[in-house]
C-alpha cells in the first residue's frame, strides 16, 4: 500500500533541503512518537550518506521498543529536490519512502512524503498509522522551520 502526505511549509527549497539532509532532523521530528537510536555511535552526525545502511533501535513513544530499524538512502538529489530510502523493520518488511518538494509560492514549499508499505496482513495497520504520523512528522517539520526564522 502508499500512503501519501503533502504539506506546505513557510520556507524556500534551499533552507528545506538545508535541514532535510542532515539525520539529526529526524530525531527531531519524529518525537515523541517514535524515537531512533543508532547502533553505531555518531551515524546520525553529518550529512545522509547515498549507500550507507544505517541501523537503528526503533521506540515508539520514546519507550516501547520496536526491534531494529534499517535505513539505507538510494538517492540524495539536490537538483530534483527528492531523497529516495530503502528502509525496512521488524512489523514493516518494506517501508520505502520518497520525500519530494518544489516551490509552490512564495517562500512557500510544497513537500510531500510517499511511503510504499508492505507488512504482511498488518498492511492495513501500519498504512494508517503511517498516515497519523507522517502528518505529525509534517507538522514538526513546520515548527522547526518557523522556529528558524
Amino acid at each position: 500500500m502508499i500512503a501519501r502526505i503533502t504539506i506546505q511549509l513557510p520556507c524556500d527549497e534551499a533552507e528545506l533541503w538545508s535541514r532535510i539532509t542532515r539525520p539529526r532532523s529526524l530525531q527531531y521530528v519524529t518525537r515523541p512518537i517514535l524515537r531512533f537510536v543508532p547502533l553505531e555511535d555518531g551515524a546520525l552526525d553529518g550529512d545522509w550518506e547515498v549507500g550507507k545502511p544505517y541501523d537503528l533501535k526503533l521506540y515508539l513513544f520514546q519507550a516501547i521498543p520496536l526491534g531494529r530499524h534499517r535505513i539505507r538512502l538510494l538517492k540524495v538529489d539536490e537538483r530534483t529536490r527528492t531523497i529516495l530510502s530503502e528502509e525496512s523493520g521488524l512489523l514493516a518488511r518494506v517501508w520505502n519512502h520518497v520525500i519530494s518538494f518544489h516551490r509552490s509560492g512564495d517562500r512557500t514549499v510544497a513537500y510531500t512524503d510517499e511511503i510504499q508499505i508492505e507488512a504482511g496482513w498488518l498492511t492495513p495497520l501500519v498504512w494508517a498509522f503511517a498516515h497519523l504520523f507522517y502528518r505529525h512528522r509534517q507538522r514538526r517539520w513546520k515548527r522547526l522551520l518557523e522556529r528558524a526564522r
